[in-house]
Parts: C-alpha cells; sequence; structure tokens
C-alpha cells in the first residue's frame, strides 16, 4: 500500500512537472546566476531585432499610457531593460555604421549619402562567421543596401524588392509580414546543430505604416505612428512563436533596439535627421535570454555602440581591439560599477533643408551639441538632464564652466585618428534603391 502511495506520488509529481514545462512554467533566475545560466549555453543563437525609427518613451514597457507594445512588454518583464540607452546618430547609416562596427562616427567617418563601409570595416557579423555562427540578415532600409558595405560577415544578406498587398497601398520598403517571411526561410532552412546570428530590420515605423486593424490610436499623425508600433510588435510576438516553432528558442538570446528615434516638435523639430539632441537619440534596448530572468532595469546611460561587444562576449567570441563600445553583460548580472557610459553622437551632411550639421556628447547628465561647417549657424547648446529631461533649456550662456568642461571633452575626442581605411567614398548607389530613397525625400 505504502508502494503504491509512493508510485502515486511520484506520478503527481511528474504530471505536475510535465504541466509545469508545457505552460513554460519556471522559476525566474535572479540576475545574480546569469553568467552560470549562461555559461551552460554553448554559442547560444543570437537575435538582433532593430525596428527603426522607434523612440523608447512611446513603448509600453518604457511606461506609454497607451499598449503599443505588449510582447516587446512581456520580453522586458522576464529579461533586461536599459532605461537611458542612445544612438549615435538620428540618421540610420551613421547610426548603424556605428552599431554593427563598435565605432564612433569620428572613427568610422560615415557622413555622406555616397558613403558606404569599406573593406577593412570589422563588422559584429564577421567576427561571430569567424567564431563558427552561421550569420543572417534581413534588411529593409535602403541606406543599408548591400552597395553600401554593410552585408560583410553575412552568409545571407537579403533585401526583398516586393511590395505586398496588406496596406491596400505599396509601401517604399519590405514590410514586417515580408521580414517575417524571410525569417521563417532562413530560421527553417538553417541545421538544427550550429549556432545562428540572425539580424532584422523593420522599416514600418519609420513610414508610419500598418494594417486598418492595427489603428486604434486616432488618425492623425501621431496616430499612424503609434498603429505602426503596434504592427511591428506583432511581428516580433511571430518571430518569437517562429522560433519556438523551429526548436530555437530555448536556446537564443534577443536583442531588441532601434537605430534612431522621432521627433514630435521637441527641439522644434519633427522627424529625424534634424539634430543629435537626446530626443531622436533615445532608443529603447531590451534583451530576452533563453530562460525566464527576475526582470532587470539598468538606470546606467548606455549606448547602441555597447551592442556589438555583448553579442560576442555572449558568444563567447574575442572583442576587436579596435571596438570602442564595452559588453553590457557586467551592468545586467551588477558585477559592472561604471555608472554612466559618455555618448558622442553626429548627424552629417543635411539631408533635409531644416537639419544641421551637429556634434554631441552626452555624460548621462549634461548634454553638450554645437552645429559646425558648412552650417552657416554654428550654435551651441547645453541641457542639464537632471531636471531638463526633454532638453528644452539651453544653458550654454550661464552653465559656462560646465560647458567649457564639455566642450573640452568634445574636442578631445574629436582629435583622435578615424579608423583606417572603414569609410569607402563615392559609393554608386544602386538605381533602385536610389528611386526609392529619392521617394521618401532623400537625395534631392
Amino acid at each position: 500500500m505504502r508502494r503504491f502511495v509512493r508510485c502515486a506520488e511520484a506520478g503527481a509529481l511528474a504530471l505536475a512537472a510535465l504541466a509545469c514545462a508545457l505552460v513554460a512554467c519556471e522559476r525566474p533566475a535572479p540576475r545574480s546566476e546569469l553568467g552560470a545560466r549562461l555559461a551552460e549555453f554553448d554559442r547560444p543563437n543570437l537575435v538582433l531585432i532593430i525596428v527603426d525609427t522607434l523612440r523608447a518613451d512611446w513603448t509600453s514597457p518604457y511606461g506609454f499610457a497607451q499598449d503599443t507594445s505588449p510582447e516587446l512588454a512581456r520580453w522586458a518583464e522576464r529579461g533586461v531593460l536599459f532605461e537611458r540607452n542612445l544612438a549615435q546618430s538620428s540618421w540610420t547609416k551613421m547610426s548603424v555604421a556605428s552599431l554593427l562596427t563598435s565605432l564612433w562616427p569620428a572613427s568610422h567617418g560615415i557622413r555622406e549619402p555616397s558613403d558606404g563601409l569599406g573593406e577593412e570595416a570589422v563588422t559584429v557579423a564577421e567576427v561571430l562567421s569567424e567564431a563558427g555562427y552561421r550569420t543572417y540578415a534581413v534588411q529593409t532600409n535602403g541606406w543599408l543596401h548591400q552597395s553600401f558595405g554593410f552585408h560583410q560577415g553575412f552568409e545571407h544578406y537579403l533585401f526583398p524588392i516586393g511590395q505586398g498587398g496588406v496596406l491596400g497601398r505599396p509601401q517604399t520598403w519590405p514590410h514586417v509580414d515580408r521580414v517575417y517571411d524571410e525569417a521563417t526561410r532562413l530560421l527553417e532552412a538553417h541545421p538544427k546543430r550550429e549556432p545562428f546570428f540572425l539580424y532584422l530590420h523593420f522599416m514600418d515605423v519609420h513610414e508610419y505604416a500598418a494594417p486598418q486593424e492595427f489603428k486604434r490610436f486616432g488618425t492623425d499623425h501621431r496616430g499612424a505612428y503609434l498603429a505602426s508600433i503596434r504592427w511591428v510588435d506583432d511581428g516580433l510576438a511571430r518571430v518569437r512563436a517562429k522560433l519556438d516553432d523551429v526548436g530555437a528558442l530555448d536556446r537564443t538570446v534577443v536583442i531588441f533596439a532601434s537605430d534612431h528615434g522621432e521627433a514630435f516638435g521637441e527641439n522644434g523639430k519633427v522627424g529625424h535627421a534634424r539634430n543629435v539632441l537626446t530626443p531622436v537619440l533615445w532608443v529603447p534596448l531590451v534583451m530576452r535570454f533563453p530562460f525566464a530572468l527576475e526582470p532587470v532595469r539598468v538606470s546606467s546611460q548606455v549606448r547602441n555602440l555597447d551592442i556589438a561587444p555583448t553579442l560576442l562576449d555572449l558568444a563567447g567570441a574575442p572583442i576587436p581591439e579596435a571596438f570602442e563600445g564595452s559588453s553590457l553583460l557586467p551592468l545586467i548580472t551588477g558585477e559592472g560599477t561604471d555608472g554612466d557610459r559618455p555618448n558622442h553622437a553626429a548627424l552629417g551632411l543635411p539631408l533635409y533643408k531644416d537639419a544641421s550639421v551637429q556634434l554631441s556628447l552626452s555624460d548621462g547628465e549634461w548634454t553638450y551639441a554645437r552645429n559646425v561647417a558648412p552650417d552657416p549657424d554654428r550654435s551651441e547648446f547645453l541641457f542639464d538632464r537632471r531636471v531638463d529631461p526633454r532638453e528644452n533649456v539651453n544653458l550654454i550662456a550661464r552653465e559656462s564652466s560646465s560647458a567649457a568642461r564639455m566642450r573640452e571633452r568634445l574636442d578631445r575626442h574629436l582629435a583622435r585618428e578615424p579608423a583606417a581605411d572603414v569609410r569607402r567614398e563615392d559609393v554608386r548607389i544602386d538605381p533602385e534603391i536610389e528611386r526609392r530613397l529619392r521617394a521618401m525625400g532623400y537625395l534631392q
């Protein structure tokens, strides 16, 4: 009888464990165990998702009042959210060049529409490929087309051109569904036993594009932008489900970010690529791990520049000496105590009539920016982000000592020699990509 009871208890426990597994019941790991849990994985799969033109503060995990991004919120609830993450430019080409090479704009030198990455550029994809990763990308931003050299290190760098009819009108760039379809083909064809790095770039928020079912936020400009965020978030849920479907989710780390934000009147600007002040540089950064983690919110200022070394750190791959960012893992585990990481940002030759050729430096408390030649308005700006996080009040005339300190730090940064042969000049732009860029108001 006792044996029967023990067997019944064991059976009940086994059923409970099975039920727990079926519903993904799992004790969230404390951040102190993150390193040990990651060590259980031999080269985890890595997914980098960039949603173009996405400002952090209009997403759900960053406290936005409307439910624009429930899937991203779920990732943050079981992973890591960086509260203050900054891009290195408000123009995609300059920003993503920094993200993929972990070089400051002053180091990679890309600043003109005809610039691209040279063969001497070392991308995170190249390092991961050398470390045994299969490397894939589905790209949708014309400034990152193969003709500009951003394909370096990728085994497959797909740039689908077809339009599709999801919206009832054509989009300039491939939409969410097309990115998902291409990602699905890559994942289903991937050899199961080999680690992969997958980079997905979504352009729908840049185009304020969404099907009717997601248009719940009003009919104005702002409402269209919010609807596009909701549509892309739905795409995130489908990507996550596909990773699970192919048996990869429980071995995959996902990093979610954006190349730059979008202004809706801040600093007198609308859109992006007009300046490099915080409202267009503050972008989301969320990490989802193969296991549930007690939610971690990192308050220190970090940069997109730190994403590439973090990916390599996760893969156990060597971080090139040329990389100017630092891995984020010590900040996640609580071992890092380096405080706010300074951010340098730049905007090159004007893409719009109301754009400034501008440089900026943020140390986490102060933002200093200045317009430079050939910009006729050589203005300087200084903002105290502790009391003015939206950077509305220019203190350049009132805080002379802080201005002098920040000015000297920026000048010292700019005095360094740029990396050799990273910038390729006078790139011949693919004719179809050029046509679409002109349709968006570029290259005029």
